[in-house]
């Protein structure tokens, strides 16, 4: 089969493209033709595909001229990245396009081509961006307090939301994100050109089709991991883990909180991110809080194995927290908020525990549980573990693809 892959960048920034190079490699390894779509890049990696990039956009800072014009441009409608994707399908004859993350520096107008030209589409939906200018959907009462008070964005209008200044913290950029949004959820740029749209929880399933995206082109296809790939560890080093960003919807100053309650329990901050600093004063003075820094691979997998039990306090509804299953997979309850798609991955009381994520003394009192009350953290390690390779291993991810290729295929008869 031959398959294109598209996704606003060729690097590994984020979750989203360690998804696509992941599928893509074992694509290939299946003997499929994989094409990547993305923005050229400086930190692109090398493919003879390329040739057919659209042009690169800078959409890290707030531009003004000719530059925030092309950017602003490119986020209702990119005629280049149209024309792009049909010398694509000229060149490859493609089968069907798999669409990630194509918002700001790709734009919807890749779908319109590919639906010209007869492309089968499914889309993996990795956020909230279909259905909210936020990427960032807040969990009751965890809303932030702003310039202009706590305003749910996900919910503002244009001039709400603008003032706010919620997008990179200016008028112009938060605009420019609300206008596009409405543009294209009322144009419907996604909703009216893919055959099927892969959410990696129920959460976001329904999310979808409450926001008026077809039921029966939605379908629930958890992410999965290789058990083989990561190695358990049952026991631990007595120590609380957080890794992951330092950023505002993290929660991460829960952590802290839990840590300055619990003084004589170890805990361990592993990241970066633009929350560092104030983290870092938050905790300054609390001899219990270790920050790690940024870890990777084998390093990163070191720390987790070593922890008693991973944190995941998120304030944010998130999709699926992939760190979640990999704490899992290593052999690690996990405590997580229980809002969004976390309830899907972390069984309460059976793979890990879940807590309200505004809750501090509920967050205390599992943290307690796990540190003080072995055989019950054991059984949920060995448990979170079983999980990890039964109900989400990545087997059954990729039967779970290749069916909805197969029937978006169909669909488009």
């Amino acid at each position: 089969m031959k398959i294109i892959q598209a996704n606003k960048f060729y690097f590994m920034r984020g979750g989203a493209e360690r998804y696509v190079f992941d599928l893509s490699a074992w694509l290939r390894s299946q003997g499929h033709e994989i094409f990547p779509f993305a923005m050229r890049h400086p930190d692109n990696l090398e493919t003879p595909y390329a040739e057919f990039f659209p042009s690169f956009i800078q959409t890290e800072r707030v531009r003004v001229g000719m530059a925030g014009l092309k950017t602003f441009g490119r986020m209702f409608y990119s005629f280049e990245a149209r024309r792009r994707m049909s010398l694509l399908i000229d060149a490859v004859r493609p089968d069907i396009a798999h669409i990630h993350s194509v918002y700001t520096q790709l734009s919807p107008s890749v779908l319109d081509v590919l639906h010209a030209r007869r492309v089968s589409m499914v889309m993996t939906v990795h956020d909230h961006h279909l259905i909210s200018s936020h990427y960032n959907v807040w969990a009751e009462g965890c809303l932030p307090v702003g310039r202009r008070g706590r305003i749910d964005h996900a919910r503002a209008g244009i001039v709400r939301g603008t003032l706010s200044r919620f997008h990179k913290h200016s008028f112009a950029a938060s605009f420019a994100q609300i206008a596009a949004f409405a543009f294209h959820y009322n144009r419907g740029s996604y909703r009216n050109r893919v055959n099927l749209f892969l959410t990696p929880s129920d959460y976001m399933r329904r999310k979808l089709v409450g926001a008026g995206f077809p039921e029966d082109r939605v379908r629930t296809v958890p992410y999965g991991m290789d058990p083989e790939t990561s190695i358990a560890r049952f026991d631990h080093d007595g120590y609380v883990l957080y890794y992951g960003r330092l950023s505002e919807e993290k929660g991460v100053e829960t952590v802290i909180q839990v840590a300055k309650q619990l003084p004589d329990i170890p805990f361990k901050i592993v990241g970066t991110g633009p929350d560092e600093a104030r983290l870092h004063a938050l905790a300054h003075g609390t001899k219990n809080v270790e920050f790690v820094g940024f870890r990777s691979g084998e390093l990163l997998q070191e720390v987790v194995r070593g922890a008693l039990c991973v944190l995941v306090p998120s304030r944010v509804h998130e999709n699926f927290p992939l760190v979640a299953l990999e704490s899992m997979g290593a052999g690690k309850p996990v405590v997580g908020s229980n809002v969004g798609g976390m309830p899907e991955v972390v069984e309460d009381r059976v793979t890990g525990l879940l807590v309200p994520p505004n809750d501090l003394h509920a967050w205390v009192e599992a943290v307690m549980r796990l540190a003080y009350d072995e055989d019950f953290r054991l059984g949920l390690a060995r448990a979170a573990r079983l999980s990890a390779e039964t109900t989400f291993h990545i087997k059954r991810h990729h039967a779970a693809i290749m069916k909805a290729y197969a029937d978006a295929i169909a669909m488009r008869g």
